[in-house]
């Protein structure tokens, strides 16, 4: 079996990097529709972490997921570590990280990067999740530039 794998999706987002991000750093008003529920559990300022559970809705199906989620603003990243949940019944280990990166004035890239090791040889890679994070991106966008 395989040790620690990739998978990378990068998508343009037609704002600025930094609204963009906020939404993450400020760990709030960062929902859609595919996104049930958000609770902090845990919140420490100093170390810009977080310990959170979120409900979201992949391939028709709820699923939960605890998470530590660490905020870098220097970088422009944020990652979430699976700490329990669904996630976990398939992975030993499974992180996501984005990075915001700046592509002019009025766009830039949300590129979203897993670090996952399979459970055993019959699990698949997390596109499943990959094509929930790429929706989720784009009603994000959406619904941000909707805003004032």
């Amino acid at each position: 079996m395989e040790g620690v794998q990739t998978l990378e999706l990068e998508i343009k987002v037609n704002m600025t990097a930094d609204r963009f991000f906020d939404t993450f750093k400020k760990k709030e008003g960062n929902f859609t529709d595919k996104t049930e529920a958000v609770s902090v559990h845990r919140d420490d300022p100093k170390s810009n972490s977080s310990i959170q559970i979120w409900n979201f809705v992949v391939d028709g199906k709820m699923e939960q997921i605890k998470e530590k989620i660490e905020v870098n603003e220097e970088n422009r990243s944020v990652s979430f570590l699976a700490l329990e949940g669904d996630l976990l019944k398939l992975y030993k280990r499974y992180k996501i990280t984005l990075h915001v990166i700046p592509q002019g004035d009025r766009v830039c890239i949300a590129n979203w990067i897993w670090e996952y090791e399979k459970l055993n040889d019959d699990v698949r890679p997390p596109t499943k999740y990959s094509a929930f994070v790429a929706d989720y991106t784009r009603d994000l966008e959406t619904r941000l530039l909707s805003e004032p």
